[in-house]
């Protein structure tokens, strides 16, 4: 599985204990810049099956969401997303 990991602007996203264990059975590709057009976040997200968003971020409305065909699952950090 494609696994991109958005917003990870204080780099510490790959040092979370449980991410060495997924990255055997997938590949992750880490952002640490903030995309805030939409169009240019639809074109990054693309290509991968799960984003993984931190909080509110990046935000995933139905015009991005109906924009990835490859979209398989979300995976959300923090405990206050719309």
């Amino acid at each position: 599985m494609q696994i991109a990991v958005l917003d990870n602007y204080q780099n510490i996203a790959l040092t979370m204990p449980r991410w060495p264990a997924r990255a055997e059975r997938a590949q992750l590709t880490v952002f640490n810049d903030h995309i805030n057009d939409l169009a240019a976040l639809v074109v990054r997200l693309r290509p991968f099956e799960a984003p993984c968003i931190t909080r509110e971020r990046s935000p995933l409305n139905r015009e991005i969401l109906t924009a990835l065909p490859t979209l398989k699952l979300i995976i959300s950090t923090g405990q206050r997303n719309a």
